[in-house]
């Protein structure tokens, strides 16, 4: 009877446990944002992805792709998934049975016995349960990880382009101030002007060297952040980065995106994992209560020599009813159905929040392109021919020059602030923003309001 049910009980035991691997992790992350990830790469060295490479221009791609690939803290995160999946193959075995066996004596027969606590049969399908919803809450959170990974080096990415805009512009503006200097001192030995226009003059350029040597280091710090960032500290050699295209600021349905978000959101899912783990905790804190081992107890006998005879032993909930164990269990449901409400409050703030930041971005780009550069760009045209002719003060060229730098250095600037809006609001929503996209959650929010609709009154 034992060789028939061994078998069955084996295969019921060993039957238990597909858990999320990284490579689910993978490729949910390629479907929400289109970058392939690796399932693992070897520490301590720099491996690229295929298509990427460091010695040439290097894009806003792959930048990405090599930070997947080899950032450090994302490289560590992913190793939680490997701790959950040995949770789950744990929860899903069965204790060893324990074996006592009592040498015979004088006056005193051998004894033998095989104990099993049976309550681990009933509590397994709880802790499996409870296991892989653990393993399906990290890899929810390993998918969130990595759209974050994905913003954090946009973000950084943008930052060296506007350092290295930045730095172009400040420097044709030293070299602008240094020549008007120059001619200001021509004008000074001819009698035209008088000291102070030059000193003025020289002051200004001293500032424009200043203000370019600031950005040389600035260039320096946001490359160290994009190397640490994308797993590259290691090379030293200068990056060249390819200006990527900017997002079209088109109108988006932001309401449409936030109910999307909170319904596939990464950390939204992992929030609904959490709470069925809870509640799977909680009932084995209930379960556990009846504490009850099967024992196959023999001793040396008179029939067969060890006579066998079944015996359980149990432990008596009098004083000890799991209270604390109870209460805790059910203090973290409680705890797990909260942070879901806290995760959907911060999708809602991050969504709409990261959408503003996006159309003040581009709202005011859009005007500065088409009104105020144009008027900036004529005025200081006008200011340098009339202080050529003698006709204007070197003040006033000063003022419009400084004009012009400013609007360009605030191009820069809102061009770098629509790129990040952008990344940030990708990253709330937890997908790449697509037209198909667009149309597809429109089309579901359409959907979801016409039963409300037919239940409102004429």
């Amino acid at each position: 009877m034992l060789r028939r049910i061994l078998p069955i009980v084996l295969i019921w035991v060993s039957g238990c446990t597909e858990a999320p691997t990284l490579t689910d992790v993978a490729k949910d992350i390629n479907k929400r944002s289109g970058y392939i990830m690796s399932n693992k790469t070897e520490l301590g060295k720099i491996t690229l992805p295929p298509g990427a490479s460091l010695e040439d221009s290097l894009t806003e791609d792959e930048a990405i792709s090599i930070a997947l690939w080899n950032n450090a803290t994302f490289g560590e995160l992913l190793i939680n998934l490997d701790i959950a999946r040995g949770d789950l193959i744990q929860a899903g075995l069965l204790p060893n049975p324990i074996g006592l066996y009592t040498f015979s004596a004088p006056d005193k027969p051998l004894k033998y016995a095989l104990e099993f606590p049976i309550e681990a049969l009933w509590l397994r399908p709880f802790r499996i349960n409870a296991a892989k919803a653990e393993a399906e809450r990290v890899s929810q959170q390993l998918s969130q990880g990595g759209l974050n990974l994905i913003r954090d080096t946009r973000r950084a990415y943008v930052d060296v382009l506007q350092a290295y805009q930045q730095s172009a512009i400040l420097n044709e503006s030293l070299t602008l101030r240094r020549k008007i200097s120059e001619l200001t001192q021509k004008r000074l030995s001819l009698g035209d002007i008088s000291i102070n226009d030059a000193n003025i003059a020289d002051l200004d350029a001293l500032a424009a060297e200043q203000s370019y040597a600031r950005i040389f280091f600035d260039v320096q710090t946001s490359e160290e952040r994009l190397r640490n960032i994308m797993g590259i500290g290691a090379y030293s050699e200068k990056l060249t980065l390819d200006t990527a295209a900017l997002p079209p600021c088109t109108a988006i349905d932001v309401q449409a995106l936030l109910q999307d978000a909170i319904k596939t959101r990464p950390d939204a899912l992992a929030a609904k994992e959490a709470i069925i783990a809870a509640k799977e905790r909680n009932a084995i804190s209930r379960l556990s209560l009846l504490s009850i081992s099967g024992i196959a107890d023999a001793t040396s006998g008179r029939d067969t020599g060890h006579e066998m005879s079944p015996a359980v032993r149990s432990a008596i909930p009098v004083l000890n009813q799991n209270q604390g164990v109870m209460e805790r269990a059910n203090a973290e449901e409680e705890r797990a159905l909260r942070n879901e409400q806290t995760i959907i409050h911060q999708i809602r703030l991050d969504v709409n929040q990261s959408y503003m930041q996006y159309q003040q971005a581009c709202s005011e780009w859009s005007i500065l392109k088409a009104k105020v550069k144009t008027g900036v760009e004529k005025n200081f045209d006008g200011a340098k021919k009339a202080y050529d002719g003698g006709n204007i003060s070197y003040l006033m060229v000063l003022e419009a020059s400084r004009a012009l730098i400013d609007n360009r250095l605030r191009e820069a600037q809102l061009i770098g602030d629509v790129r990040r809006a952008s990344a940030e609001l990708e990253r709330s929503v937890g997908k790449k923003i697509t037209p198909s996209l667009l149309a597809a959650v429109h089309e579901s929010s359409k959907a979801s309001e016409k039963p409300n609709k037919g239940k409102e009154k004429p």
